[in-house]
């Protein structure tokens, strides 16, 4: 691939300007989540990782379930909206906000309640519970701060998007860094310390959104235009059940692995999955501008899709040359940074780090189905990859522990890559 076909692909528009602006905020983001992992993976006892990695997947899950669907679905109306209307669809957001909140507080407080049942159900036993209590905490802050994120993802905000990862990477790795040289680093203070930072940013977020806002605008909009509600949930709600769904199945392996392996097996699969989980932040950059960049009408052409996929394929499909290097030679630097403990969870990473090629490598053609609106499309592969998901973990997991678990998560994600490749290239719509 030549230099001048990859600047030929961004060429006509600020794509490469907004990805290289975002890319380059996830790799500072990427030095600091790093060095934190680093920390607590050389620092914290095998047992609190496993329960410091139960404590992520419910940090993620609870909000990704109440507001990935809802706040991804808001960019794609969002962007198309202010494209057409020409201004901030400033009520709309303060709806999401307070549906979300709603919502997330209905939900997290049963848990918390039935923190006991819920743990046994889907962890095995007791023994996650304070990780179950802390990961709801500090999920309402993590859903808050998420909100905020996609606003600016909306209005192509991308400076103002990436100093919210900067901000809180940055806190996270202060807090653990003194937390360890005051010798204080243990699960119960990280956690504190996380769920702290999550709170501050949301509401730091909240303000700056809304600070100029009105309730009566609020109150004005839903008696005059209350017909873009319904026209937002119409056009989107099996976006927001696809996204609920691909929440739920991304955090299946960490549940599975609680209930049917040990927590030596865990924290092992979990340092392994803290690294790919950095390195698909790069993902989330190139989604955040794609997303509602094709949510624009000079990208509904089909045949302009199509070209746009191709040439992004060539252009990373290169990427499998760094990363065959990483799997190839990087195994005594990883085990040096981790320490031999977590020897396994190199090879466990070797065969998640085929995803991350993989999942950059089809990443635009997601944003293609949705901005195509092919909705159902989308949730009906999601569930046929969750049902894969739950009873591939559910075989191979008590057979190869973290190694199945891997396995199972690059077969998942495979089913919806092939499948949206099948939709983009050989279909009419």
């Amino acid at each position: 691939m030549k230099t001048g076909q990859y600047l030929q692909l961004f060429r006509t528009s600020s794509l490469a300007r907004n990805i290289s602006k975002v890319l380059g905020g996830d790799v500072f983001s990427k030095i600091l989540g790093i060095a934190t992992a680093f920390i607590l993976i050389r620092n914290l006892k095998v047992s609190d990782y496993a329960y410091l990695t139960v404590f992520y997947s419910v940090l993620g899950l609870i909000p990704g379930i109440v507001g990935n669907g809802i706040n991804l679905a808001l960019v794609r109306f969002s962007a198309e909206y202010i494209s057409e209307a020409k201004r901030r669809p400033l009520e709309l957001y303060a709806i999401g906000f307070i549906f979300q909140i709603v919502l997330y507080l209905v939900l997290g407080l049963f848990l918390f309640v039935f923190s006991d049942s819920v743990a046994n159900l889907f962890f095995g036993g007791k023994m996650y519970i304070n990780s179950l209590q802390f990961g709801l905490v500090g999920g309402f802050g993590y859903l808050i701060s998420q909100a905020g994120r996609c606003v600016y993802q909306a209005e192509e905000k991308f400076g103002l998007y990436v100093r919210i990862l900067w901000l809180k990477q940055s806190f996270i790795l202060v807090f653990v860094a003194g937390l360890l040289f005051f010798r204080l680093l243990t699960f119960d203070l990280t956690v504190k310390a996380m769920i702290s930072i999550e709170l501050l940013v949301g509401l730091m977020l909240v303000f700056h959104i809304f600070h100029d806002f009105r309730v009566n605008d609020l109150l004005v909009f839903l008696r005059s235009r209350f017909s873009v509600i319904k026209e937002f949930l119409a056009s989107t709600q099996w976006l927001i059940a696809y996204f609920i769904v691909l929440a739920v199945f991304q955090q299946m392996d960490i549940f599975m692995l609680a209930h049917f392996s040990s927590p030596g097996e865990l924290a092992t699969y979990g340092v392994a999955f803290r690294y790919y989980s950095l390195f698909l932040l790069t993902l989330g950059s190139i989604h955040a501008v794609l997303l509602p960049r094709f949510s624009k009408a000079d990208m509904k052409n089909l045949s302009k899709q199509r070209h746009f996929a191709v040439k992004w394929m060539k252009v990373v499909s290169w990427l499998i040359i760094p990363i065959a290097a990483v799997d190839l030679f990087g195994k005594p630097l990883f085990d040096l940074v981790n320490g031999a403990q977590y020897e396994k969870s190199f090879y466990i990473f070797i065969i998640l780090s085929v995803g991350i090629w993989l999942s950059l490598m089809f990443s635009p053609l997601v944003n293609i189905i949705i901005n195509r609106k092919a909705f159902k499309f989308l949730f009906t592969i999601s569930v046929v990859a969750s049902i894969f998901n739950f009873f591939g973990n559910r075989f191979l997991i008590p057979l190869w522990g973290g190694f199945g678990a891997a396995v199972v998560v690059i077969a998942s994600h495979g089913i919806i890559n092939i499948s949206s490749g099948i939709r983009v290239f050989c279909s009419a719509k």
